[in-house]
C-alpha cells in the first residue's frame, strides 16, 4: 500500500448530529465531527483523459460546499482498476475516495478483476460524457458513409482499452455498421488519442474533453456521435441515429468510497456532490468542456450500476473469449 504524507487541517464542519463512530488514520473520529482533514480522490486513470478532467472539476467545485480540501491522487494501470483495488483496501473512513464508471464493470466480467462497483458504497454519479467516433486525419475519410464502405472491405484499426468500455462500444458499432476491426489495448483514453493523433491507430472511441484539441490541430476529426440528436457545441458531426443506425453511446462518471463506509458519511457526502452538481459555476466547467451534469444520489447511482451490471455481463458473455487479448 501507498504511503501518503497528509496535511491535517482543523476543519470540522458539521451538518447532521450523529452518533456512529468510524476508523479515520490511526484513531477514531465521531461521524459529526466529519470531515476534519483533507479528503483523497482516487482517479485510477493517467491525467489528462476525459475522467481525470472531469474528476478535478467535481473537486475543485465539492471544496465550495464541503469545509475540507481533496487531494487527487492519479493511480492508473490494467484499464482503471489498480487505483480501485487499492481504494477497496484503505480504511472505510471516508477519507479516501474513487472515481468509476461502466469500465470496472467490464473489466470484471472479462476476469481482469475481482472487484466491481458493488465492491464499493456509491455515492453519487456527477456527470456523462457523450461519445464519439474520432478518425486519424491520414485515414482518408470525411463522412460516416466513407468509414462504413472502408471498413466493410478492410480491417479498420481501432484503439482503446481491450479490457474496458471501449471494447464493448466498439464491438456494438461493429455489428450495427456491419464493419471488420481489429482492436489495439491502450491503457486509458489519453494513450488512445495520443496514438490516433499520431496516426498509429486510425480510429476511436472518444469524448470531447479530450480530443476536441486534437481536432483543432487537425490530428483528427469527428464522424459520428453517439447521442440521440446533435449538440449545439458540435453543430456539424452527425449522430449515428440520424444517419440510420440505431447505436447510442455514453459514460457515466461517479464516486464511491470503500465497503463498510459508515451510512451517515455516505449520506452526507452525497449531499455535498449534490450541492455541487446544483452550484452554476460547476455546471458551466462541465458543459464548458463539452460532457454534462447527470447527478444521482446513492440509491439511483446504486441502480444505475445495477442496470449496467445486467447489459455488460450479457455483452460480455456474447463475445466470449474474444476479451482475452
Amino acid at each position: 500500500m501507498r504511503k501518503r504524507a497528509s496535511t491535517y487541517s482543523t476543519a470540522a464542519g458539521s451538518i447532521l448530529a450523529v452518533t456512529a463512530l468510524a476508523a479515520c488514520g490511526g484513531g477514531e473520529e465521531a461521524v459529526e465531527d466529519y470531515p476534519s482533514r483533507e479528503i483523497e480522490m482516487i482517479i485510477p486513470w493517467d491525467p489528462g483523459g476525459g475522467s481525470d478532467i472531469e474528476g478535478r472539476l467535481v473537486t475543485e467545485h465539492a471544496e465550495n460546499h464541503i469545509d475540507t480540501n481533496f487531494v487527487n491522487v492519479n493511480i492508473p494501470g490494467v484499464g482503471g482498476t489498480v487505483g480501485l483495488e487499492e481504494l477497496a483496501d484503505e480504511q472505510p473512513d471516508g477519507y479516501t475516495l474513487g472515481q468509476v464508471h461502466e469500465g470496472l464493470i467490464v473489466a470484471h466480467h472479462s476476469d481482469i478483476t475481482q472487484i466491481n462497483y458493488d465492491t464499493f458504497e456509491p455515492i453519487a454519479a456527477m456527470s456523462s460524457a457523450d461519445q464519439i467516433l474520432a478518425v486519424s486525419t491520414d485515414l482518408g475519410v470525411d463522412t460516416l458513409d466513407e468509414f462504413v464502405e472502408l471498413g466493410q472491405q478492410e480491417e479498420i484499426n481501432f484503439g482503446g482499452t481491450v479490457s474496458g468500455i471501449p471494447r464493448i462500444w466498439v464491438e456494438q458499432m461493429a455489428q450495427e455498421l456491419e464493419i471488420d476491426y481489429n482492436m489495439i489495448g491502450y491503457e486509458g483514453l489519453a494513450e488512445a488519442i495520443q496514438a490516433l493523433a499520431g496516426g498509429h491507430i486510425d480510429a476511436a472511441i472518444v469524448d470531447y474533453p479530450s480530443a476536441s484539441d486534437f481536432v483543432e490541430a487537425g490530428d483528427m476529426e469527428f464522424i459520428a456521435i453517439g447521442t440521440e440528436e446533435r449538440l449545439d457545441h458540435l453543430p456539424d458531426t452527425p449522430t449515428f441515429v440520424e444517419e440510420g443506425y440505431e447505436l447510442t453511446m455514453g459514460l457515466n462518471r461517479g464516486y464511491v468510497a470503500p465497503e463498510g463506509t459508515p451510512d451517515e458519511i455516505i449520506e452526507r457526502l452525497g449531499e455535498w456532490f449534490e450541492a455541487t452538481a446544483e452550484d452554476q459555476d460547476y455546471i458551466d466547467a462541465v458543459e464548458n468542456v463539452g460532457a454534462q451534469v447527470d447527478f444521482m444520489g446513492p440509491e439511483a447511482y446504486r441502480e444505475h450500476l445495477d442496470e449496467q451490471n445486467d447489459i455488460i455481463s450479457g455483452i460480455i458473455e456474447e463475445l466470449g473469449d474474444e476479451l482475452e487479448e
